[in-house]
């Protein structure tokens, strides 16, 4: 609870042989000291891509020059989320216009997706937005969208012309979120990336306040 208020944690898990995208590095969660082995403290390393588990994309992932994710200003990272629940493997602006987005920073879009769990192998078709849904909520205002997939991208379009869409307007991409809990509906949220200088993106922790 915070102050008096439901905390959702919408975070996937970071464990050894998660799935990840494919390409992408894979994951490792080691235990490099342990006390029971005679070292005075317990000492983790982790190894993955900064693309694992639930993360965020900055303007440099598709953007050449573009800001990298330590740069990118928090205030656009937590405030109020719509989280709209999406029946169809196609997300377009139709989904969202029946909303009144007014002081609403993020979209968040609960589909299918929600339900796999973090070793549930890689689906080559998944819910993705359309390029006409990233314009929509740009000329909205909104400064951050998430999605329940490892892309907010159609599998089979290569340009990428939804990630650049968005980037190109400092618009925050969050991916592989963790919804199936949650019901559609207007939260407070919390989503924090690594100060990591220089990278393209970062894990994050994403909470939602109801």
């Amino acid at each position: 609870m915070f102050d008096g208020r439901q905390v959702i944690d919408v975070t996937r898990s970071i464990i050894s042989g998660m799935t990840v995208w494919p390409g992408d590095p894979g994951v490792a969660v080691d235990r490099t000291a342990s006390i029971g082995e005679g070292s005075v403290a317990n000492v983790t390393r982790i190894n993955l891509g900064v693309h694992s588990g639930t993360h965020m994309d900055a303007p440099l992932h598709f953007i050449d020059g573009g800001k990298d994710i330590a740069s990118i200003d928090l205030a656009r990272l937590m405030g109020r989320v719509l989280v709209v629940s999406a029946q169809s493997d196609l997300i377009d602006e139709g989904l969202i216009k029946p909303y009144n987005l007014a002081g609403t920073q993020a979209v968040f879009f609960k589909t299918r997706a929600s339900m796999r769990d973090e070793k549930t192998p890689f689906w080559e078709e998944y819910p993705a937005i359309t390029l006409s849904c990233a314009e929509y909520l740009i000329q909205n205002g909104i400064l951050t969208v998430g999605t329940d997939y490892f892309s907010i991208e159609l599998s089979r379009d290569d340009s990428f012309p939804v990630h650049k869409m968005l980037l190109s307007h400092e618009v925050a991409i969050v991916e592989n979120l963790d919804l199936k809990d949650v019901d559609a509906g207007i939260y407070d949220f919390i989503c924090l990336p690594l100060k990591v200088e220089g990278s393209d993106g970062s894990p994050v922790r994403v909470l939602l306040i109801k």
